[in-house]
């Protein structure tokens, strides 16, 4: 049996402005922080206690510290008494890797409720310098999760593919603190050189999402048997909105796409997807029974697409 998404959840911060313009930025806490209420949500949704979620699967690049997981936080704060646990460390690309997770545990019976978590507080590790909006521009804080459970016939995901890149590796990264840096994971010097920043080569980036992003939705339509016309709503997420845009267009699907880099609260990482998809489905944009497509790409590199059955 398939699993589904029986429910949906996202908190977005208030709006602030700053010196990369108007952001959702969290005032405090971590992203566990930022998750629960979004996870309460789509527990509520699907009308199913703390205590019947059988897993966890938390993806996000920027954890409450460095260990333990978000996860392990996040499962303490719903109270869901030992059950597993796990981050997910697939940055842009993380919502699907989880969802593909999840989907397998559904599948082999190991569970029978996962609660899959993308959440981001970025903004603590952005540079607002004159030299760093660039980069700080792009992004914003957000977290949204999903209660995935067994399917209805015909419901659920139909197709669920992930790929990483790893020797483009710097090319979209945060390289300190890292546990390669010796004696300490990050110096005087390269503090004052902002390499615990992210870092992107936006020309790589951008056409490596140009290259991608088209590819893997085809390649997520073609093991579903789906065709492109049959998609009720895409959902195409990049760090630069227009590339998203351009991929849309290409494929011809611009009149039903919504870009998950919107202008209002920047680019979520692992949060956009499920944000993007949670606000349309409390706006009835979609519904119960409309078919999605869901694709992402990002730093590592990674990238991916699923075909679901809501």
């Amino acid at each position: 049996m398939g699993s589904a998404l029986l429910g949906l959840g996202h908190n977005l911060p208030p709006l602030v402005e700053t010196a990369a313009g108007r952001r959702p930025i969290a005032a405090s806490g971590g992203s566990s922080d930022l998750a629960l209420p979004a996870a309460e949500h789509a527990l509520a949704q699907a009308g199913v206690a703390a205590g019947g979620v059988d897993f966890i699967v938390f993806a996000t690049a920027t954890p409450d510290v460095t260990f333990p997981g978000a996860a392990c936080y996040l499962q303490h704060k719903l109270a869901c008494n030992t059950v597993g646990a796990l981050d997910v460390r697939a940055q842009c690309a993380g919502f699907l890797f989880g969802l593909s997770v999840a989907d397998k545990f559904i599948r082999a019976g190991s569970y029978r409720r996962v609660l899959l978590v993308g959440a981001e507080v970025l903004s603590p590790g952005l540079d607002y310098s004159a030299g760093g909006l660039p980069v700080a521009s792009l992004f914003g804080d957000g977290a949204a999760a999903a209660l995935v459970g067994p399917g209805a016939a015909g419901a659920g995901a139909l197709a669920i593919v992930v790929h990483s890149d790893g020797r483009q590796y710097d090319r979209f990264w945060c390289e300190y603190p890292s546990s390669r840096r010796h004696p300490t994971r990050v110096t005087v010097a390269d503090f004052q050189a902002g390499r615990h920043f992210p870092a992107l080569d936006f020309a790589a980036v951008r056409r490596f999402g140009l290259a991608t992003l088209p590819a893997v939705i085809d390649e997520a339509l073609a093991v579903a048997g789906v065709a492109r016309s049959r998609i009720d709503r895409f959902f195409v997420s990049h760090v630069f909105a227009d590339v998203a845009d351009q991929v849309s267009d290409q494929l011809g699907i611009a009149a039903k796409t919504t870009n998950c880099t919107t202008h209002n609260a920047g680019h979520l990482m692992a949060a956009s997807i499920p944000a993007s998809l949670s606000a349309a489905m409390a706006a009835a944009e979609v519904g119960a029974g409309a078919r999605v497509c869901l694709a992402a790409c990002g730093a590592g590199f990674t990238w991916g697409a699923a075909v679901v059955q809501l």
